[in-house]
């Protein structure tokens, strides 16, 4: 019943499930980054982040506690 439930919302335009957000920002440099066209991305603590240029990469990819906020310094 949840099944037919669910399917009837979401041809109605009801969606459970939340978009995929379509930019972010990189944690170097404040810049807004275009998720569908990043070239620099790298995964930390089970999330990926986004960045403009490879030296914003190089620089959180160095320390990355720094600019993740994971409390090591």
């Amino acid at each position: 019943m949840r099944k037919k439930i669910k399917s009837l919302l979401h041809k109605l335009g009801f969606h459970t499930e939340p978009p995929e957000p379509k930019a972010a920002f990189d944690l170097v440099c404040g810049m807004e980054i275009s998720i569908s066209s990043a070239k620099h991305t790298l995964v930390y603590n089970n999330e990926v982040y986004y960045f403009c240029s490879e030296s914003c990469y190089n620089h959180f990819n160095n320390d990355p506690g720094k600019y993740a906020g994971d409390g090591k310094i």
